[in-house]
């Protein structure tokens, strides 16, 4: 629909005008750091990766690695 690939912020600001919400009271939680996580920062959004693969740490979001973790920064 956005007729690009995240991490363009296109992707990000089609789903904030279709939510119709500001990108300050929404959060992306995304398995990718680059894809997912960068690519929302760059909007605006909070972020939260799920990083289930181990990666390594960075200080970019924060880090959960069980999805019920989510409920701790809600």
């Amino acid at each position: 629909m956005a007729g690009v690939k995240k991490p363009n912020p296109i992707i990000f600001e089609l789903a904030l005008d279709k939510a119709k919400v500001h990108p300050q009271k929404s959060l992306m939680i995304g398995d990718n750091l680059e894809a997912d996580i960068l690519g929302a920062k760059s909007v605006g959004f909070h972020t939260l990766h799920f990083n289930a693969h181990g990666n390594p740490e960075h200080e970019h979001a924060p880090i959960i690695k069980q999805l019920k973790e989510i409920k701790t920064y809600l």
